[in-house]
């Protein structure tokens, strides 16, 4: 019996799995051709309503040429004796008594309509145009109203959609998810030499590790070994990873080291630890709230200084102390802080070829789609790796050495145009020296009248240095203008003078200073600075863009303050790597 019972309950559920799978199937049918589904419901809605509304004027129409001959009954007139008079009197309700011509019958390639209408004895037949030429103005104003109705509510619907993707539950853009799929067809240049152009936009392959500062407020029993409790249990929950690492310091604090771990995803294995913790904790104090969990994280790459990892961690563990909404924060560890090159270096490895352009995507708030880039430069090093402008621009001093490095940058932004001419736009952060430096900008004249694209390079210049020296800078101005590129005002920090932004159309946006966006949602004064940045900008109808954006929650208040895009960290490891050969 048991045998025969069990092949009964495996059929069972296998009957069940079968349309369970079929439903899925239905389902993904649905999604698939739902916009064409759509479309043809909504002809079909629209073509039945044309037929109903068609049928109505006709009856009105029909009771108009019944009240008409009950009129002519009643005036007691006669076809044959008072013809002129019924001719007039039924002109002036929109029939005729009678075909005169042929051309009456096909005018405006429409054919009159006959219809025979009878009060007591009297029957007579009448000629009229059909109810959708008479009253045409209707049907196309009805239309008109239906298909804006249509449009608004296709729009709300994808904007709903939109939200709900992009922040379902407080949660905002996700990026890898809008990268991968709304950007699988974007493309800044030709694949040449067999380029892999998806490490442009896709998740950046390379991996950091971890170190994690842990303070919890719990109380334990005496008996618990904390560590090997702490231990046996996360290396449980993130049994994906291998060779992970809990300790216990003399300062108290749980450290854990996650190695190998993906730049997208170390925000989320932060977020994920923080709640394994949690979990750990109210089983031996069920009070315990997420608050009482504190983390300072700190991601780093092989070879790092053990030591900054420590001060850095610890400086995020005092950030996520200190704030009552935020109980985690990352710092990243550059391999080259505090090292720097000389000017002499920077300009031997630019001439040796020893550099590369990256470009960070700056990204639409509202719908995800990638706005623009940033040209950033970075200069290979032998033992310091990659090296970020930070890093070395302050060491360029003289004008010449300036003029080879923007050179540099502007004729591999020029390869990149000439090489993909659907390109986005891409913004250039000059060297301070070359606002002033006449050749530069002769030169650059000349490159931009070779350059068909033009209008999608723009340059960035502080905020501080426009309104300081834009008397000194006008020639620069006047190339720009005359090239048909833009200039976007960078490092914003107060609305005071964007209204003198009027007298320059060569202006097109505005980017924020990390200083106001940096735990925004924790800075009441900064919120009411950007909104009133960006009610000033409305005014002149230019865009507001954020840099720096690390969390979530920045990302969401600057959403409702009608910032219009941002870049940082929380959207991509800010350095996308084009591949040499499109340059070489």
């Amino acid at each position: 019996m048991q045998p025969c019972a069990s092949i009964d309950i495996e059929q069972h559920f296998s009957y069940q799995y079968n349309e369970w799978q079929a439903m899925q199937k239905s389902k993904l049918w649905l999604l698939k051709y739902f916009k064409g589904i759509s479309f043809v419901l909504f002809l079909v809605i629209l073509i039945s309503f044309n037929f109903i509304l068609n049928d109505a004027l006709h009856q009105k129409a029909h009771v108009s040429g019944q009240q008409f001959v009950k009129r002519v009954y009643e005036l007691n007139l006669s076809p044959s004796i008072n013809n002129e008079v019924l001719v007039a009197l039924a002109k002036n309700e929109g029939f005729k008594l009678e075909l005169q011509n042929s051309s009456d019958h096909f005018r405006n390639l429409v054919n009159l309509e006959r219809e025979v209408f009878t009060f007591k004895t009297l029957s007579l037949s009448l000629y009229h145009y059909p109810v959708w030429v008479t009253q045409s103005y209707l049907f196309i104003f009805l239309n008109l109203i239906i298909l804006g109705a249509a449009n608004w509510s296709y729009r709300w619907w994808s904007l709903l959609k939109v939200n709900r993707k992009v922040m379902p539950k407080n949660t905002v853009i996700q990026p890898t998810k809008i990268i991968q799929q709304r950007h699988k067809n974007t493309q800044l240049i030709a694949q040449t030499k067999k380029c892999d152009l998806s490490s442009l936009y896709g998740v950046n392959t390379a991996s950091h590790n971890l170190f994690l500062l842990i303070e919890c407020d719990c109380s334990f029993d005496k008996k618990t070994d904390i560590e090997a409790n702490f231990k046996v249990l996360i290396t449980k929950k993130l049994a994906e990873l291998k060779g992970v690492s809990v300790k216990i310091l003399n300062s108290n604090y749980l450290a854990v080291t996650l190695p190998n771990i993906s730049i997208s995803e170390l925000n989320s294995y932060v977020e994920k630890l923080h709640k394994n913790v949690f979990f750990i904790c109210q089983n031996h104090q069920q009070n315990i709230t997420h608050k009482n969990i504190k983390i300072g994280a700190c991601d780093y790459q092989l070879g790092a200084d053990q030591v900054a990892v420590y001060k850095l961690a610890k400086s995020a563990l005092a950030l996520s102390q200190s704030s009552l909404l935020q109980h985690c924060h990352r710092l990243t560890l550059n391999h080259c802080q505090e090292k720097h090159l000389s000017s002499k270096q920077v300009i031997e490895n630019i001439k040796k070829n020893k550099f590369i352009l990256f470009f960070q995507p700056v990204f639409e708030l509202s719908s995800g789609d990638i706005l623009q880039h940033e040209a950033l430069i970075r200069v290979r090093h032998s033992q310091l790796g990659l090296l970020a402008a930070r890093y070395f621009i302050k060491q360029v001093y003289s004008d010449q050495d300036a003029l080879i490095l923007d050179k540099t940058v502007i004729t591999q932004v020029k390869k990149l145009m000439h090489s993909e001419s659907s390109a986005l736009t891409v913004s250039v952060n000059l060297h301070p020296k070359n606002w002033f430096n006449t050749v530069f900008w002769e030169w650059l004249a000349n490159q931009m009248a070779e350059l068909k694209l033009n209008t999608k390079l723009q340059f960035e210049i502080s905020e501080a240095e426009f309104f300081t020296y834009r008397e000194s800078i006008t020639n620069a101005l006047n190339v720009i203008k005359k090239g048909h590129s833009h200039i976007v005002i960078d490092n914003v920090k107060s609305s005071e003078k964007v209204a003198m932004l009027v007298d320059y159309n060569q202006v097109c946006g505005l980017k924020l200073s990390y200083e106001l966006v940096h735990l925004l949602d924790e800075k009441t004064q900064s919120q009411k600075k950007i909104k009133r940045i960006v009610e000033a900008a409305s005014l002149l109808n230019l865009p507001v863009y954020a840099v720096g954006v690390e969390t979530q929650k920045e990302l969401l208040t600057l959403t409702k303050l009608g910032v219009v895009g941002a870049q940082g960290f929380y959207f991509s490891e800010p350095l996308q790597e084009f591949t040499q050969a499109v340059f070489n």
